[in-house]
């Protein structure tokens, strides 16, 4: 690392205290993010500071998507209404910038540790809720069960990480443990699948053996479960749809397909997009089938809510960041095991994301706040590595 001294307090410290509290609470990981900017923008000014801003293919990428929902709300069906919500994008792309700023190794590892462990105090508050309030999916302190299970699963990967590097220590195998019990009692399928995903990628490069030991102790979990989440698995290999007679979808396994039927329909009206936060308003007029919510607030799948509500540009835009980001991850090389390590487990990460997003709209959630931080602690290690061959500077 050529970052080797540890980060000003009045960077670091902010942001633990967001990490610490992300999974717990939407309002703390707000009010975090704002000190950490505020006081960071104070300090850099007052030392007449140089801002280190990071350069290259995913900055400007991150840029040009996160722009794109910006420009949709200004074209969209209802600018006002648009901009009542997207302004929580600002944040996130504030968040990305200031966790990339420069931040030694020790920063970055202890940003994640506090993290996890705000994670296993959530996860304890979950048995709580499962076992003495009988919550059949467990949630969070704020946001919902699904939220909670996207934590959950970066928290569990993050963990493994974690447990590779120091195996003979007993707490990573408690931690582990209880994640992925309270995992399992969130219910949320995506994430299930999602952490699957993340699971094999990060098993693939650290140590195959665990592909076998976690097939084994998947297996041996289903039968363990109680009925009702054995059921829950279950269904989700259970797929059937009822057609009209033109074709359309009237009835299917899972509402979600009904969703993304009825967004293609408002597409073909809206090819440049109809901008944040409209979905609810129109949904009514363009769904069909049998649908249980008529004013839907998104559509489950964040290909299909982005090219709905940013439009082909937008969707362009989001298939550039994502393909920028793999490009540069997989460029990553390091002398150092541990940035090594980090960086795949990350893309371990960024990997499942997209999974959980094919049947869940992440980007609107706290969860996009922990994981734009997370791609911005990614930045500064690709920035920062004593291993950087140039990776970040461009083609």
């Amino acid at each position: 690392m050529r970052v080797t001294s540890p980060a000003p307090s009045y960077i670091s410290w902010p942001l633990y205290a967001f990490a610490a509290s992300a999974v717990a609470s939407i309002a703390a990981e707000n009010i975090f993010i704002w000190l950490a900017v505020a006081l960071f923008l104070f300090f850099q000014i007052r030392n007449h500071q140089k801002f280190d801003w990071p350069m290259g293919p995913f900055p400007l990428a991150t840029l040009l998507f996160l722009g794109s929902f910006f420009a949709a709300a200004l074209w969209g069906v209802d600018t006002a209404n648009s901009f009542h919500t997207v302004h929580k994008y600002l944040t996130i792309l504030l968040i990305f910038f200031v966790a990339a700023m420069p931040l030694a190794q020790n920063n970055i590892r202890n940003f994640l540790l506090i993290f996890t462990y705000g994670a296993v105090f959530c996860s304890l508050a979950g048995f709580y809720k499962h076992f003495w309030l009988h919550q059949d999916r467990v949630d969070s302190f704020s946001g919902d069960k699904m939220v909670f299970g996207g934590m959950l699963m970066i928290a569990l990967l993050l963990n493994l990480m974690f447990l590779k590097q120091e195996p003979k220590k007993w707490i990573p195998w408690i931690f582990a443990l209880l994640i992925a019990t309270c995992l399992v009692f969130t219910q949320t399928r995506g994430a299930w699948i999602g952490f699957i995903v993340g699971f094999a990628i990060l098993a693939w490069r650290l140590d195959r053996r665990w592909l076998y030991i976690g097939a084994f102790s998947a297996i041996a979990l289903f039968f363990a479960l109680p009925h009702p989440i054995q059921d829950r698995i279950k269904s989700i290999g259970e797929i059937w749809f009822v057609f009209d007679s033109q074709g359309k979808i009237t009835n299917a396994s899972s509402e979600r397909f009904l969703m993304w039927q009825t967004g293609l329909a408002i597409l073909k009206d809206h090819p440049w997009g109809i901008g944040q936060g409209n979905i609810s308003d129109l949904y009514l007029k363009y769904k069909s089938g049998v649908t249980y919510d008529p004013t839907v607030p998104h559509l489950h799948n964040n290909f299909m809510q982005i090219l709905v509500q940013n439009g082909w540009i937008g969707l362009g835009a989001y298939l550039f960041w994502i393909f920028s980001y793999y490009r540069t991850a997989f460029r990553f090389k390091s002398g150092n095991q541990e940035e090594r390590d980090c960086n795949w487990t990350l893309l371990c990460v960024f990997s499942a994301t997209l999974v959980w997003g094919l049947t869940e709209y992440t980007f609107s959630h706290q969860y996009m706040n922990l994981f734009f931080a997370l791609l911005g602690l990614q930045l500064n290690l690709w920035k920062n590595s004593a291993g950087d061959s140039g990776i970040n500077k461009g083609p």
